[in-house]
């Protein structure tokens, strides 16, 4: 599985969580842990998977996709 952020990041827009800071409150995380995510430099563990599910209905499956084995 691998980590995309642009799931997260056009539902945070769609609720009006346009910056950084605002995506962080919204979940109630630290400013570096939603940077990490939305840059795609680290991926959410699982409570943040179910505090993103809960604050903008994005679930884990689309978040983490499937890498095709080739």
């Amino acid at each position: 599985m691998s980590y995309t952020p642009a799931h997260l990041i056009a539902a945070a827009s769609t609720r009006g969580d346009n910056t950084t800071a605002e995506i962080a409150r919204r979940l109630g995380v630290p400013y570096v842990s939603a940077y990490r995510w939305l840059t795609g430099r680290n991926a959410p563990g699982p409570h943040a998977l179910a505090a993103i599910e809960r604050a903008y209905g994005v679930t884990a499956a689309e978040i983490l996709v499937e890498e095709n084995a080739a």
